[in-house]
């Protein structure tokens, strides 16, 4: 045990006065009398003493009185033990969205809840810093004796975001701790989703929260399905519910509720949800499950996404005829910037384009620069792709649906009466099979994405089906330019580690919590020395009035007796 204050030892030479006066023997009183003679025979031959020292009466007074100064002392000089000495610590509060789960008390507040005991613990000169990670990382506060400012600041903070800052946030208290004099890394977190980088100062850690069933949303976005008006809303729900459930799923623009649906979620895992609904005109769409019979963690339960309109698409079309199918449709999509060429029309040399479609071969010269580029049923060797040769009425058996161009487009079925058969080559992807061959393959020329189809959609009945309107949009969305990302574009979509809330089985580190816990039960050594040295004076002060009464009820006693 050291001292914090080791000159506060120099209070104990205030027990020599004590000691004096309890021993300091008090001086008589001359008085005139008319005779000594009796008081000579009652003391006999002795001779009275004039030594002003004597034998302490009150030995127990005295006993209490010293031990009540030796506890202040003490207390004062504030004895700690020599790993007990002032220490930084600083810490990192988990503000991610998992940290709002509840089971009766949401985690965010069990951790603050606990930091607030143990800066209540912390003895003088300890220092504290906060940092908070989630939706932002910031230092909150540097290294501070102010542990109330600390808790205050805790107090403000609000769950949201992703675990994906926990990395950054400990670099960061790493840095401040490292800087300082020794100390260690406090981590108050439920370890959802949150990994733990190598660090020069201990990590210690609060763990708060524990598992529950819980279902959110963790993927939402819109899009353009068609030129008739149709938008496509997917929408993706983890599970942890533990049990097989039916959610009711609600599409809403803005205000206005759209849609809803009922989907059936598994007891564990994950499920999407594509569906087509004519959107009104609005700002954002939002999702929103009910159903709920146990959820720990409502924040997962509503997303919303900004309902933006896709960039406008400037494309080329070669053709034959200004009135083909083709150009109809791509005229009716109202992004589109459409300009129709013969094959032998000239292009000027600074024309460039997002997107050309080839329904006949282009003569007049190069192509024009674009990034993407769609063939339908031209020449395939124009443009580095093998043909096998011409077939009459393919059936065919696969296509790529998945693929960009393919969504929501039915090939089953398909007449046509003549198409040219493909040979891809290592670099290309055929997209439609038939027993002859394929049909069509993407891959890259002249720089430039590219799609060839080895037939022309008017030679066959696609045009008289739904699907051909759907495959025009989705012509337009893969040429279309990227949007860029907006800070307001998502609201309430968690990753799939946020929604599952489930902490991890084992702690992130098996370091002790030195500041969760204290010598002494959670108190300094100096409070427990001051409550007894307290208690010392109280009983000293009490005693004699205990003993007084207990004479006057003797007395009182004998008087009842002798009576």
């Amino acid at each position: 045990m050291t001292p914090a204050l080791p000159w506060a030892f120099a209070a104990l030479a205030l027990a020599v006065p004590v000691v004096a006066a309890y021993l300091h023997r008090r001086r008589r009183t001359d008085k005139r009398v008319p005779s000594v003679i009796l008081l000579r025979a009652i003391v006999g031959a002795s001779r009275p003493t004039r030594r002003a020292w004597s034998r302490p009466r009150h030995v127990i007074s005295l006993f209490l009185v010293l031990l009540a100064l030796v506890g202040l002392v003490v207390a004062l000089a504030d004895l700690r033990d020599e790993n007990d000495r002032p220490r930084d610590f600083v810490v990192v509060l988990d503000t991610s969205a998992s940290m709002a789960a509840s089971d009766g008390t949401p985690r965010l507040t069990r951790a603050i809840e606990a930091v607030g005991s143990a800066l209540a613990s912390l003895h003088p000169g300890d220092r504290v810093a906060l940092i908070t990670t989630g939706a932002q990382t910031l230092v909150r506060i540097g290294l501070t004796e102010d542990h109330t400012r600390v808790l205050a600041l805790a107090q403000t903070a609000v769950a949201g975001g992703t675990s994906e800052g926990a990395v950054r946030a400990l670099r960061l208290a790493d840095a401040i701790c490292s800087a300082g004099r020794e100390g260690s890394i406090v981590l108050v977190s439920d370890r959802v989703g949150v990994d733990v980088p190598s660090t020069q100062c201990p990590i210690e850690h609060m763990s708060v929260g524990r598992d529950g069933p819980n279902a959110g949303i963790v993927a939402l976005s819109v899009r353009e399905a068609d030129a008739l008006g149709l938008s496509e809303v997917h929408v993706g729900i983890v599970s942890e519910l533990g049990r097989e459930q039916a959610l009711e799923l609600t599409l809403r623009v803005d205000d206005a509720v759209v849609d809803v649906l009922s989907i059936d979620v598994p007891a564990r895992g994950d499920v999407e949800k594509l569906h087509r609904v004519p959107l009104p005109p609005g700002k954002r769409v939002s999702a929103s499950i009910a159903h709920l019979r146990e959820d720990v963690l409502a924040l997962d339960d509503e997303a919303s996404v900004a309902r933006h309109g896709g960039a406008r698409v400037s494309v080329l079309l070669v053709a034959q005829t200004r009135l083909s199918f083709t150009a109809e449709a791509l005229r009716l999509h109202p992004r589109v910037d459409l300009r129709v060429i013969g094959p032998q029309d000239a292009l000027g040399q600074a024309d460039q384009f997002d997107l050309v479609v080839l329904e006949a071969d282009y003569q007049a010269g190069p192509l024009p620069l674009s990034p993407k580029l769609v063939a339908l049923g031209t020449t395939a060797a124009k443009l580095g792709v093998a043909g096998r040769g011409e077939v009459e009425a393919p059936e065919i058996l696969r296509w790529s649906f998945d693929h960009p161009l393919f969504r929501f487009v039915d090939l089953q079925g398909l007449d046509v009466p003549t198409a040219i058969t493909l040979l891809p080559n290592a670099e290309q992807t055929s997209l439609v099979d038939t027993e002859q061959g394929s049909l069509a393959l993407a891959g890259r020329w002249d720089g430039r994405d590219m799609v060839y189809v080895g037939f022309a959609p008017h030679e066959s009945d696609l045009v008289l089906r739904v699907g051909f309107v759907n495959f025009v949009a989705n012509l337009v969305e893969w040429a279309a330019p990227p949007v860029p990302d907006r800070d307001d574009e998502h609201s309430g979509v968690l990753s799939s580690i946020e929604t599952r809330v489930a902490p991890p089985a084992t702690p992130v580190t098996a370091a002790a919590s030195r500041f969760a816990g204290s010598t002494l039960g959670g108190a300094p050594l100096w409070s427990y020395l001051a409550i007894a040295a307290l208690g010392a004076l109280s009983l000293e002060w009490l005693l004699p009035a205990f003993v007084v009464g207990l004479q006057r009820l003797r007395r009182r006693k004998r008087k009842a007796v002798s009576a």
